[in-house]
């Protein structure tokens, strides 16, 4: 009997130590979850906090015109002469004539010298063209 006396002992024992070390890894567990569950929240505090923020700006620009940022002429004339430059004259002359700056026969005048002004720079480019092959061939015939 003494036997099982002991055994219910060591049994119990064991019992109790499993009980305080589940009880330990419990803990451990719930501490980390808290860390996680508290960085969470400051993540979407931040994520709302920034939102109003925002919203509270985007309001104040709407009701004041935050929009009005003074603006150089020297960079207005620029960007005008940079587009100018970059469309092309028969386009240039379309827009003058929608607008109205050009009249019918302004328009056709117009566009007639820059058909003109086209072939020109066609031809000279078709001349430039042939001397550069006529150059390659007398290289080629030259080397052989």
């Amino acid at each position: 009997m003494a036997r099982l006396g002991t055994l219910l002992l060591k049994g119990a024992g064991a019992l109790l130590l499993a009980f305080v070390v589940l009880s330990v890894i419990a803990t451990l567990v719930s501490i980390v979850l808290s860390i996680v569950a508290t960085v969470v929240a400051a993540v979407v505090t931040l994520a709302i906090l920034a939102v109003f923020v925002l919203a509270a700006v985007g309001l104040a620009s709407l009701f004041w015109g935050g929009d009005e940022t003074p603006v150089a002429a020297d960079d207005t004339t620029d960007r005008s002469s940079r587009s100018t430059e970059n469309e092309d004259p028969a386009d240039r002359l379309r827009s003058r004539y929608v607008d109205g700056t050009l009249s019918e026969d302004e328009f056709e005048r117009e566009l007639d010298r820059l058909l003109e002004d086209d072939r020109g720079r066609a031809d000279g480019l078709e001349r430039d063209r042939s001397r550069t092959r006529e150059s390659t061939d007398r290289t080629r015939l030259w080397d052989r």
